[in-house]
């Protein structure tokens, strides 16, 4: 599969009788999900390398403000995020209040944790003591989003929640999630 299709479009004009091109270039990338023979996955945006098995996660257009996103075989949608840099995949949880990270996640991501609030958050598995942290700044997908409440705490996988999806449009089509700026 090609990670970065390319339509080029020609548009001709006749101003006062001279004709004039307009070229434009439309780019499609493609995020690659990775399974190496061992289990460990990697997300990147070239075709996998020779041994693993590949999945298509999300499509994004440079020219389109949207971002659609596949369901794994979990039926789970899943982004990267970014933040100081440094990016790492999520899963899409609309039903998650916050963003939440792992205390690993956050210190590879160089958020500081001396400066957290202590919280007991309600979750699936029973209410659990976080670390809260309002992020500056930060990237879901290709969508640069600001003043984010990040939840951190003991083991857990990254959620991207409503503290973040709150600055996004979300809807369905064919069973893909799409996500789009407010």
């Amino acid at each position: 599969m090609y990670t970065l299709a390319a339509a080029r479009f020609r548009l001709w004009l006749t101003l006062g009788g001279a004709v004039c091109t307009l070229s434009m270039s439309l780019h499609a990338q493609t995020i690659q999900k990775c399974t190496r023979p061992d289990g460990s996955i990697l997300y990147q945006q070239d075709v996998c390398p020779p041994g693993t098995n590949s999945k298509t996660v999300s499509t994004e257009s440079s020219v389109s403000n949207s971002l659609t996103l596949l369901a794994n075989s979990n039926h789970q949608y899943t982004t990267t995020l970014t933040i100081n840099g440094v990016t790492v995949p999520g899963y899409v949880d609309t039903g998650a209040t916050y963003v939440s990270m792992s205390v690993e996640t956050a210190s590879r991501m160089h958020i500081s944790l001396s400066d957290v609030q202590g919280r007991y958050m309600q979750t699936a598995n029973g209410i659990v003591a976080t670390g809260n942290k309002v992020v500056a700044v930060m990237k879901v997908g290709k969508f640069e989003l600001y003043n984010v409440e990040v939840a951190i705490l003991g083991n857990t996988p990254t959620l991207i929640g409503m503290s973040a999806l709150s600055q996004l449009k979300f809807s369905n089509e064919n069973g893909n999630m799409v996500l789009t700026k407010r």
